[in-house]
């Protein structure tokens, strides 16, 4: 039987952490000054949570759904 993720209630709070991480409302204005290769910082921290989530969604389906690794 496979263990189901909803009913794990760490991995909604790590969701929920890395979707507000994924939209920088909480940086200041001077954020949108160039930082990494041309990119507002805004932009580069938008798209780290977003590759963040990617990975950790990978992880869960591993960890909870992969019959392989039972």
């Amino acid at each position: 039987m496979q263990d189901e993720p909803r009913f794990h209630g760490w991995v909604w709070v790590v969701y929920v952490v890395l979707f507000c991480a994924a939209v920088p409302w909480y940086l200041p204005d001077s954020a949108s000054r160039p930082v990494w290769p041309g990119f507002p910082l805004w932009v580069t921290v938008s798209l780290t949570a977003t590759v963040g989530i990617a990975l950790f969604t990978v992880f869960v389906i591993r960890r909870y759904w992969d019959e392989d690794q039972r």
